[in-house]
């Protein structure tokens, strides 16, 4: 806005910045989304300076940091992320002559960081029979 003040023959003028003060902080939108996760309350459209929102991951999805994006003015910061679970079927495992060493499951989920053992159902192992899930991600053992 800007306003005038007659003083005597002097005009002057002030420019008002009517955006928020240096004291003030800015708010958020709404929070960005977290891929295979959610926000663990309802969802508002505006959130004030300094306030948190919890996120949940789907699952068998393990969260990796902690689970709050903070509103810092007008930001969202916060780093967390959801690890992917790892999948073993019954046609996996075939391919490769193994089966889980402890169960007679036809698939199995496990999560980040989780330790499966397998055993050869024919042949001998190719290498080490307890794998690792990593983000998705599992090596099945061989047997030849």
């Amino acid at each position: 806005m800007r306003f005038s003040l007659h003083v005597g023959f002097f005009v002057l003028w002030l420019n008002m910045d009517v955006s928020l003060s240096q004291n003030e902080s800015a708010g958020c939108e709404s929070p960005p989304p977290l891929k295979d996760g959610d926000i663990k309350y309802t969802m508002k459209s505006q959130y004030s300076h300094n306030e948190r929102v919890e996120y949940v991951c789907q699952p068998f999805y393990i969260m990796e940091g902690v689970p709050y994006r903070t509103c810092n003015n007008g930001e969202w910061i916060g780093e967390l992320r959801c690890l992917r679970p790892c999948t073993v079927n019954d046609d996996d495992m075939r391919q490769n002559n193994i089966a889980f060493k402890y169960n007679d499951k036809k698939k199995l989920y496990s999560t980040h960081n989780d330790v499966i053992e397998f055993k050869c159902t024919k042949g001998q192992p190719l290498g080490t029979m307890r794998q690792r899930c990593d983000d998705g991600v599992m090596l099945l053992p061989t047997c030849q």
